[in-house]
């Protein structure tokens, strides 16, 4: 499942509810994609448009949850939290490695 996938089956979930069953996959999604996101040859979100609609999908959950009470939807909110965390991490490794920047985290083992 692609980036793209995974929103748009989050916005249709959180948009007409689904089963715990879906939350949950796509909960798996989210994670599957945020541990793969290191893989990435370059930025992902470089204009900051993937990580702008993740808040607004993540403002739709909660919506969806205090309606619904579906008690599934806080995983998948918190599994798109990481996503977009390891996102903006990702990005910004790359940024400051772009740029010469030591973050000075790390080991240096010059």
């Amino acid at each position: 499942m692609t980036l793209a996938q995974l929103f748009r089956a989050v916005s249709t979930l959180a948009e007409t509810g689904g089963s715990g069953r879906q939350y949950e996959a796509l909960a798996r999604q989210a994670e599957s994609l945020a541990d793969m996101v290191g893989w990435a040859n370059g930025p992902i979100d470089p204009l900051g448009q993937w990580l702008e609609r993740l808040s607004a999908l993540q403002d739709d959950l909660q919506q969806r949850h205090a309606q619904s009470g579906e008690p599934e939807i806080p995983l998948l909110n918190d599994r798109l939290a990481r996503l977009g965390q390891a996102i903006a991490q990702h990005d910004r490794d790359l940024a400051s490695g772009a740029t010469g920047e030591d973050t000075g985290e790390g080991e240096d083992f010059n």
